[in-house]
């Protein structure tokens, strides 16, 4: 049985005389009893860690808003005599009287003045705490740190940054542009949650899928002789200035496994790993390049407008454009839903994309 020391004189008329402890069941069966409970309790807490608790507040920032301890009561679903002895205990922890008591009502102090302005930042924050928690469950927001390479950020997230926006508009998207062995790295390192790349270095920690297979074709500007030709030979290669993506990376590297293997010697003018400065010095005229189809969609287009030119050449060179990510292993309902979307554009795309030629084997 546990058992409280009696620590002051009761003010009923009935007196704790023979034992200096009293029991929990003489406390709840003896209602005379009831005006000891005050008296058992310490004064004044020690911190107000742990005491203060946010349903106090609440009790204060009502009572100062209704402007009496009566008409709270019926917000807050309490009783009076419950009422008042939570804004005594606040009083009493915080070291300051909060109420003026006037008949009709209450009215702050200073004190309560101030401490209601904060009172009512705390209840802000915590309802925007309780509204993110219900969001969060709802998989309407959280983050999603994606991870992807120059051509494929620039020209295929976009539109579905966007989607995943009016979808889950809360959601933090945060995208990481690297090369894809780095991306890779930083998805092992838990630094990100997918990635989207293409043709990438396998891994057995994670999940691989491929969303589409793109055409990596030829293209030329308008001033060199090539402009306008639907198609080219392997032969008609050779000799050619060629600006080249870096074979550091993985659809440079296809590009130049794939020349190899038509037997034609490349010695890029320049090289480089920006598919964006490759599609600019091809369209200045300073030599042809291989480059995904994405990346030159606009340029390509009939019309005055037209500033690339794409010839075919068999066999047709593709990459793969695929989703990494961990599976349905610790992802969250905005990793999720973003996955989703990836899949949903990607069914998209097959069904508006034109006839391409014959994909190679891969």
């Amino acid at each position: 049985m546990f058992l409280y020391p009696s620590t002051a004189a009761p003010a009923s008329t009935q007196e704790l005389r023979v034992n200096p402890f009293v029991t929990i069941h003489e406390l709840a069966t003896k209602p005379d009893l009831s005006t000891n409970v005050d008296a058992l309790r310490p004064e004044r807490p020690t911190s107000l860690e742990g005491s203060t608790t946010l349903y106090r507040l609440r009790c204060f920032e009502v009572v100062v808003e209704e402007g009496g301890f009566k008409r709270a009561t019926a917000r807050l679903h309490t009783t009076q005599p419950a009422l008042s002895y939570q804004i005594k205990r606040l009083e009493v922890e915080l070291g300051a009287q909060l109420f003026y008591r006037k008949p009709g009502g209450v009215s702050p102090t200073e004190a309560g003045r101030l401490l209601y302005e904060h009172t009512q930042r705390v209840s802000a924050a915590v309802q925007r705490a309780k509204q993110a928690m219900t969001e969060l469950s709802e998989g309407a927001t959280g983050e999603v740190r994606i991870g992807t390479v120059n051509s494929i950020g620039i020209y295929f997230m976009p539109p579905l940054l966007w989607k995943m926006r009016e979808r889950c508009p809360a959601a933090k998207l945060t995208v990481l542009y690297r090369d894809a062995d780095d991306i890779l790295d930083a998805m092992l390192a838990n630094q990100l949650d997918v990635a989207i790349l293409a043709d990438p270095r396998t891994d057995r920690r994670l999940q691989y899928e491929t969303l589409f297979q793109e055409e990596v074709s030829l293209v030329s500007g308008r001033s060199h002789p090539l402009f306008g030709c639907p198609s080219v030979s392997a032969k008609q290669l050779k000799n050619l200035d060629f600006v080249a993506l870096s074979d550091h990376t993985p659809t440079g590297a296809l590009i130049a496994s794939y020349l190899d293997r038509l037997g034609v010697a490349v010695d890029p003018i320049v090289s480089t790993e920006n598919v964006e400065t490759v599609k600019r010095m091809v369209e200045t005229g300073m030599g042809v390049a291989f480059l995904p189809d994405m990346v030159t969609e606009r340029e390509v287009k009939e019309g005055p407008g037209r500033r690339l030119n794409r010839s075919r050449i068999e066999p047709p060179l593709t990459r793969r454009v695929v989703l990494v990510s961990w599976g349905e292993h610790a992802s969250s309902r905005a990793v999720t839903a973003f996955v989703d979307e990836v899949r949903q554009a990607n069914t998209t795309a097959r069904q508006d994309a034109p006839p391409t030629s014959a994909e190679t084997p891969r």
